[in-house]
């Protein structure tokens, strides 16, 4: 049985969802309550799993990707319809823990269907994705498309080192006899960390 939440819930959510920096007595002050009344709601609210945790809203921009792709993937129906809706759970929750990639998983209400949306530094980088998805003797079939551009939606990226291409500033010395000057020659150097993923369920 799920929890009921009231107006002071509604109201505590509704400030986090716009700014969950927000200090415990701001929020009081705000909300014309006491802080320890805040302060115990929200203990309730995180026990209860209404709020699962916070996190930072990271621009995907920011990020080393140039693909970003949605997959509908077709499972193979089981003999047995009753394990079908266990199995599909089981196969996503596979694909969750397998490819660091996918960012969103989600089922249809069939239970027949299981949608993906995934990142990749590059083309190749989806097609060898893809490749070892059609790999699996559980997909009966993939259909893909990508996306031009994210106009909501940004909480999905979360924020994951290897994501991020780092520039690492270094410098040389170089002595000028002549003058005996010193110059500095900076160059930046890109790193990029390539993931190998392999199936097996």
């Amino acid at each position: 049985m799920k929890k009921q939440i009231d107006d002071l819930d509604i109201e505590i959510l509704k400030y986090l969802e716009d700014d969950a920096r927000k200090s415990l007595k701001k929020l009081a002050d705000e909300l014309n309550k006491k802080t320890s009344t805040i302060y115990h709601r929200l203990q309730r609210l995180k026990s209860n799993e209404v709020i699962l945790g916070y996190s930072v809203i990271f621009n995907p921009k920011f990020l080393n990707i140039k693909k970003i792709s949605f997959e509908k993937i077709v499972v193979k129906p089981l003999n047995f319809s009753s394990l079908d809706d266990m199995f599909i759970k089981s196969f996503a929750n596979f694909l969750d823990k397998e490819f660091p990639q996918v960012l969103f998983i989600a089922l249809s209400d069939d239970g027949k269907i299981i949608y993906l949306i995934s990142i990749h530094r590059k083309e190749e980088d989806h097609k060898e994705f893809i490749v070892k998805l059609k790999d699996n003797p559980y997909i009966e079939s993939i259909e893909s498309e990508f996306f031009s551009q994210i106009i909501k939606g940004q909480k999905i990226f979360n924020f994951d080192e290897k994501w991020i291409t780092k520039k690492i500033k270094s410098s040389k010395k170089n002595l000028n006899t002549s003058n005996e000057l010193l110059e500095e020659e900076r160059s930046e150097m890109e790193i990029t960390i390539d993931d190998e993923y392999d199936i097996k369920f």
